[in-house]
């Protein structure tokens, strides 16, 4: 594999362009491609044109690019979250005819959640910052909680370091330190359940995630609902938690797992 002038192999190069889209930036021009990427401009209209080519990229509207519907065919195939997703959908749908809230379900990727699938709730319900396919960082999300919670000590320290380090970046700008952070995270293990509030939208809301029961060899997954603080009261939260429980028993026996 051709590297450039600055080592970078040339997947990295395309993983650049690919990172370079997202919900907000659905299309892009090619003068947004290179803004976005830092990549020389004759090497962005050589990369457009393979990955074009090769049907990662497509023909957007007035001149753009968009992402072609070959990656999503290839993302199909990744089978941990596809058949995480197939498996917790009819259980996801009792929850949220029951919560009427945000429903999803995530693994872990990294230091990040990685949302396989979701329910959102109507347009009354709190903002909604998961998408499918969409990432946050582990401490941000109450599903997030309930991945570390399954997660070694020196994993959770190393993340722990990791996130204080980019806590400038975090829209809250607060990171409990290293032990209280561990503490609360034996706590919500200590439960079968962890809580999140104001995380991600300071006064909107938070929310309540149950670890899963995956296959050997799967990665550590967790169900989440996202709730206005109202609904944060603990005789609530013991509700929601026996709720997500419940679908969480039916997901985990639907994967084999039980």
């Amino acid at each position: 594999m051709a590297n450039s002038a600055s080592g970078e192999s040339l997947i990295t190069r395309f993983d650049r362009v690919l990172d370079a889209f997202g919900p907000a930036r659905p299309e892009l021009t090619f003068r947004e491609i290179c803004a976005a990427t830092g990549l020389p401009s004759s090497t962005v209209h050589r990369i457009l044109g393979d990955m074009k080519r090769a049907g990662w990229l497509e023909s957007g509207t007035a001149q753009t690019y968009r992402v072609g519907t070959r990656l999503w065919e290839l993302a199909s195939r990744a089978a941990s979250a596809e058949n995480l997703a197939a498996a917790a959908i009819p259980f996801m749908s009792d929850v949220h005819a029951v919560l009427r809230q945000h429903v999803h379900v995530g693994v872990i990727e990294g230091h990040d959640v990685l949302f396989a699938e979701r329910i959102a709730a109507s347009d009354s319900a709190v903002p909604l910052r998961s998408i499918v396919a969409g990432r946050l960082p582990l401490h941000r999300s109450a599903t997030g909680l309930a991945l570390l919670c399954q997660c070694s000590d020196d994993f959770i320290a190393q993340y722990h370091d990791a996130a204080a380090r980019s806590v400038a970046e975090d829209p809250t700008g607060t990171l409990a330190g290293r032990e209280r952070f561990a503490a609360d995270l034996r706590v919500f293990a200590q439960r079968g359940y962890a809580i999140q509030r104001e995380r991600i939208d300071e006064g909107t809301g938070g929310g309540v995630a149950v670890p899963l029961k995956v296959p050997p060899g799967h990665r550590a997954a967790a169900l989440g609902a996202v709730l206005p603080l109202s609904d944060m009261r603990d005789a609530d939260v013991s509700a929601i938690v026996q709720t997500l429980r419940v679908a969480g028993h039916g997901i985990s026996r639907a994967l084999g797992a039980l």
